[in-house]
C-alpha cells in the first residue's frame, strides 16, 4: 500500500491495510509512506506490518532513496499486489512496479484507490497503469477499469467521545492540515454572535500546527474557557455536535453526512483540482441541502439516527473482497 500527502489519503490506506491484516500474514504487508503520513502510523493495529517512511521534501533524493528501496523489494518478489491511495508519492512507486514487469518478468498486479468525485493529479497518472480503479462515488458512465466500492468509511465500531449535552456543541473540521479561513470565518461569527448565549456553547476547534498559539489566543479572548483546540481528533462522533463547519473533503463529507446533515461545509479551492468543490457538488445534486453558516442559540438535535443512503461503509471491505477472492 502506498499513500502520502494528506490525511484523505492516508486514513483509507490504513484502514484496508487494518482489515487486510486480519485475514493475511501481517508480516507480508508493506506501507509505503511520507513525512506526513508517518503522523497517522499509530492508527496501524497490528505492530508486524512493515514500513517504509520516505523524505519527500527533496524530490531528487526522494526518487533515488524511493528507487533502491523498492527495486530490492521487486527484485525479491515477483508477485506483489500494490495499491495507490493518492498522494504524489504513488507514481513513483507503481511506475516502477510497471517497468519490473515488462523488463524482468514480474507479475505485480497494479491497483488504485480514488476517495474523491474527480481523479487527483497522480491517480491521473497511475490510472493509465493500473488493473483497476477502485472508484468511492457512482456515476453513469463508468470507464472499462473502474470499479464502484463506495466512500470510505471510519469505523463505526471504535470508541467515540461523548459530550456534556448541557451546551450546546459547536465543531470545527479544517481537514488533516488545519484550517486557517475556517478558523478566522468562525471567530468573524463569534463575535458577531449575541453574547448572552456564548456561555452556553462549547466550541471544539481543529487548529493548524503553524497557527496554534495566534489562534488559540484569539479564541480565549472572547470565549473564557469554553474552547477544546486539538489537531487531529481520533474519536470524533459527529452525531454529538448541534452544528460542524468542516471542509469537504471525501473523508469528512462522508463521515459527517452518515451521522448528521447539522454541517456547513466550505471546499478547499486552492487545490489544483478543486475537488472539495466538486465532492459536495454531488451531494448538493442528490439533495443533500447545504445549509447557512448559523451557530444555534438552544438545542437541536433529535434523538434520530441520521442516514445518508449516498455513503456506504463497507468500501474497504468490498476491495478486500475483490483482490483476495
Amino acid at each position: 500500500m502506498i499513500a502520502g500527502s494528506s490525511g484523505g489519503h492516508i486514513l483509507p490506506a490504513l484502514a484496508y491495510i487494518n482489515n487486510l491484516s486480519l485475514i493475511k500474514d501481517p508480516n507480508n504487508i508493506l506501507f509505503i509512506t511520507n513525512e506526513i503520513g508517518k503522523k497517522y502510523l499509530g492508527n496501524i493495529q497490528s505492530n508486524k506490518i512493515n514500513k517504509i517512511i520516505l523524505k519527500s521534501k527533496n524530490k531528487f533524493f526522494f526518487i533515488l532513496n524511493l528507487f533502491l528501496k523498492v527495486s530490492y523489494i521487486f527484485l525479491s518478489n515477483r508477485r506483489i499486489i500494490l495499491i495507490g491511495f493518492g498522494g504524489f508519492i504513488t507514481t513513483p512507486v507503481l511506475i516502477i512496479s510497471k517497468l519490473f514487469n515488462i523488463f524482468l518478468l514480474s507479475f505485480n498486479k497494479i491497483y488504485i484507490h480514488e476517495q474523491n468525485v474527480i481523479y487527483g493529479l497522480a491517480n491521473k497518472i497511475n490510472y493509465f497503469i493500473a488493473k483497476n480503479a477502485f472508484i468511492s462515488f457512482p456515476k453513469d458512465n463508468i470507464r472499462s477499469k473502474e470499479i464502484f466500492v463506495g466512500n470510505f468509511f471510519i469505523n463505526r465500531n471504535k470508541f467515540r467521545e461523548n459530550l456534556d449535552h448541557n451546551f450546546i456543541n459547536v465543531l470545527l473540521m479544517g481537514g488533516s492540515a488545519g484550517s486557517l479561513e475556517l478558523n478566522n470565518m468562525m471567530l468573524k461569527e463569534i463575535k458577531n454572535f449575541n453574547r448572552t448565549y456564548l456561555k452556553n456553547i462549547k466550541f471544539f476547534i481543529q487548529i493548524p500546527e503553524s497557527h496554534i498559539i495566534v489562534l488559540k489566543k484569539k479564541y480565549t479572548d472572547v470565549l473564557d474557557n469554553n474552547c477544546e483546540f486539538f489537531t487531529f481528533k481520533n474519536d470524533l462522533n459527529p452525531q454529538e455536535y448541534d452544528l460542524i463547519l468542516s471542509r469537504s473533503g471525501s473523508g469528512s463529507l462522508n463521515e459527517i453526512l452518515y451521522h448528521t446533515n447539522n454541517v456547513y461545509f466550505i471546499p478547499h479551492l486552492i487545490s489544483r483540482d478543486q475537488h472539495q468543490k466538486f465532492n459536495l457538488d454531488y451531494f448538493l445534486s442528490h439533495d443533500m441541502s447545504q445549509k447557512n453558516l448559523n451557530i444555534p442559540n438552544k438545542k437541536n438535535l433529535t434523538s434520530q439516527f441520521y442516514f445518508n443512503p449516498l455513503i456506504n461503509p463497507h468500501s474497504i471491505k468490498k476491495i478486500i473482497c475483490y483482490i483476495t477472492r
